[in-house]
Order: structure tokens, then C-alpha cells, then sequence
């Protein structure tokens, strides 16, 4: 699903370098354009990568800025197209061809394996050829102002797929993945970040390294988080810049379901709890055997009619099944579409915006607890309350 459906995946990366002629829309669009897609329907192609339009998916061109850009926002799509055979059919049709090629050639009991090749490759160019392409889309959104991209897929294969054709098109960008530890870096004041990274278990800046080495930190807030659930009012303040305004309230919450992780005797280990729950009796004793929290269902809430939901990674904080409050914007039929379209991105990313506010401001809450000398009281706290039955 793109960014602007009610339910929208969504991965963070900050951007860095720039464009030799500067971050201007006029030359994005153009670098766009130099990769973007091309149809493989009258083809008999395998694979077709490129950018498409944000408002019409077979567009591969980007004739003027005005197509992707929304205020301080780029937005465009990351399409591809992709035929697949089905293995029976592949099967059916090379014995087919094999059976052909043996009446041709009596004096043969089988085919012989440079003829085998051949008919291979003659099915698959066949069969290719008589099937339509599967089209996937993946919605892109960069805050030029903020040098963030949001990208609305969590599957690593295409995360790969897309940071190849980022960098293919834009090569003096990089694209880093927005991490827990650099997530962590990037709201902390400035006196609290020496002690985030004494804290930092990771030997170099590489974003594999930090990311493997530091899984304490998503896993202790969530675990944190759960704590705070079933033990305060889940009550917390605007901290960190955005739309929402600094000191305005919110709830936070886990609810829903909950992964925990942890080895065993057999191997890894993986215990799902769903639905509502009274007093967590099984993720409390889940947690005592050492397992921890890699992904729970968080829920962001200002009032009764402004609610977000996210499952929230702890591993690389990918905002899984994204949903933030529906709105709509004010319509009438004498609007022009265009502008109507702007509108309506601009509110779905105002709300997004909104919800990543929220918790920014969480993790920071947590920050400030962690990274000072009260958290071994809050580890007491903590695990005292996992003794309780």
C-alpha cells in the first residue's frame, strides 16, 4: 500500500551529499526522468525497474516539478514489473518441446542435455511472452527540508532494490538508514549525547554494525514502554519540533499483540501474544526467561479522535501497518483536481509528520531516563514487577 492509504508501511532513511547543481526540483525531476519506468507488456521481458508519477503509475516521464513536488515534499513511486511462470506450466511446456524434438529424432531415447538447454530457453522465451507482468509500487517521500525519505515497503529485498535505484539516479546522494541509534542521536540535546554513546556497543558507523550491536535500545524501550502501559497513566508531552505544539499532551501506549524472541535448546525461539490481555502473565514470564520484546503494536492517541497505531520494529524502528487518523480535507466541485490532490497529500503527510512527532517524543521520555543515573532505580522497578504474579 503507498503512503497515502489509510495503512501504509513506512521505512525512514536521512539523505546526505548534494546534487552537483544544487537540490533544486528542475534537476531531480530530470534525474527522475533519465530512470523511469518503461512498460514490458509488449515485450517478453522479465523484470522492469523505474519511477513513476505519484498520480498515475504508468508515467514514467517527469515533464515539469509541479508533477512531484508538494510544498517542501518530492514525491514519486518506485514501480516494478515482474513476470513470473508458474513452475507446472515451465514443466508441462519443456516436456512438450522434448517430446517434439524425440519424435523428430527416433534413433534417441532422451534429449540430450545441450538440446535440453536449448528447449529451456525456448519455454521460457514462450511462456514469457504469453504472460502479463505483475506491477508492485512503492510510494517515495522526501522531506527536502528535513533530509528525510519515507519509503512504504519493509520487505528487504526491495529496500535493497530501492536504495540501488536511488543511488543509480541520484549518485552524489546517499541514503542512510534511519536507525534506532541514529534516531536516538538526532533528538537527544546535545548534553545527553556522550552518554548515548557510551552507551553505543558498535565499533564503527556502519549502519549493519550499529544497528546488530545496539538492539538493547529498541529492545529496553519496549520492554520500558510495556512497563509504563500497565503501570502510570501513559501520559506524555510534545518534546521535539514538528506541527504538534511543544508541551501539548498525548497518550502512549502497547496493546494488541506482541513478539518476543529469544533462544532456546532447538534454536530461536518466537512467542506471539494477541489480544486483549489482563495482567501479561505470559510476556511477563517470557521476559523472566530472558526472551525480549522485537515488535508490539503501539498506539498514539491526543483525544478520543485523533488516534495512530503502528507494530513498531525494535530491530531498525520500521513503522509496520502505519495508521494514522482520518481526515479529509474540505472539498467542492468547482476545486481544481490538481490542488485537491495537494491537498490531500499534504494532510495524510501532515498526519504522519504528527505521529512521528508523538514519538520522537516517546523515545526521548525514555532517553531521559535511561541515560541517567535514576535508570538503575527504573531496572529495579522493572524487575520487581516481572516477580509479581
Amino acid at each position: 500500500m503507498g503512503i497515502l492509504a489509510p495503512s501504509a508501511s513506512i521505512c525512514h532513511f536521512q539523505i546526505s551529499g548534494a546534487l552537483p547543481d544544487g537540490t533544486t526540483p528542475e534537476r531531480i525531476v530530470e534525474q527522475l526522468s533519465s530512470q523511469g519506468f518503461k512498460s514490458i507488456e509488449q515485450s517478453s521481458d522479465e523484470l522492469s525497474i523505474g519511477w513513476v508519477t505519484l498520480n498515475d503509475p504508468d508515467c514514467g516521464v517527469f515533464s515539469h516539478p509541479e508533477v512531484c513536488r508538494r510544498d517542501r515534499h518530492i514525491c514519486f513511486s518506485l514501480r516494478q514489473d515482474r513476470r513470473r511462470i508458474p513452475a507446472a506450466l515451465f514443466k508441462r511446456q519443456v516436456a512438450q518441446f522434448g517430446e517434439q524434438f524425440l519424435e523428430s529424432r527416433p534413433e534417441l531415447k532422451r534429449v540430450p542435455k545441450g538440446e535440453m538447454e536449448e528447449i529451456r530457453d525456448r519455454a521460457r522465451a514462450l511462456l514469457m511472452a504469453r504472460t502479463l507482468p505483475t506491477p508492485a509500487i512503492y510510494d517515495v517521500d522526501w522531506d527536502t527540508e528535513r533530509n528525510i525519505v519515507r519509503f512504504s515497503s519493509l520487505n528487504q529485498k526491495m529496500i535493497e532494490t530501492f536504495l540501488g535505484m536511488f543511488h543509480q539516479t541520484f549518485p552524489t546522494l546517499r541514503l542512510n538508514l534511519y536507525h534506532p541509534m541514529a534516531r536516538a542521536e538526532a533528538i537527544l540535546p546535545e548534553e545527553r549525547r556522550s552518554a548515548l554513546q557510551q552507551s553505543n556497543r558498535a565499533l564503527t558507523d556502519s549502519a549493519i554494525e550499529q544497528i546488530d550491536a545496539n538492539r538493547w535500545l529498541g529492545n529496553e524501550f519496549l520492554h520500558w514502554l510495556l512497563y509504563r502501559t500497565l503501570n502510570s497513566e501513559s501520559r506524555y508531552a510534545v518534546s521535539r519540533p514538528g506541527p504538534l505544539l511543544a508541551g501539548e499532551p498525548f497518550l502512549a501506549y502497547l496493546d494488541d499483540r506482541l513478539l518476543l524472541v529469544g533462544s532456546g535448546q532447538e534454536g530461536l525461539q518466537k512467542i506471539a501474544v494477541a489480544g486483549p490481555q489482563d495482567s501479561y502473565r505470559e510476556v511477563k514470564a517470557a521476559l523472566t526467561q530472558g526472551k525480549l520484546i522485537e515488535e508490539a503494536t503501539l498506539h498514539l492517541q491526543r483525544d478520543d479522535e485523533s488516534a495512530w497505531k503502528l507494530s513498531l520494529k525494535a530491530e531498525r524502528f520500521y513503522f509496520g501497518s502505519y495508521r494514522t487518523p482520518m481526515i479529509k480535507p474540505d472539498s467542492d466541485p468547482s476545486d481544481d483536481p490538481a490542488a485537491e490532490a495537494e491537498a490531500a497529500f499534504l494532510t495524510k503527510i501532515g498526519a504522519i509528520e504528527e505521529g512521528e512527532q508523538m514519538f520522537d517524543s516517546l523515545l526521548s521520555a525514555f532517553l531521559e531516563q535511561r541515560l541517567t543515573e535514576g535508570w538503575s532505580g527504573q531496572e529495579k522497578a522493572m524487575e520487581e514487577w516481572l516477580k509479581e504474579s
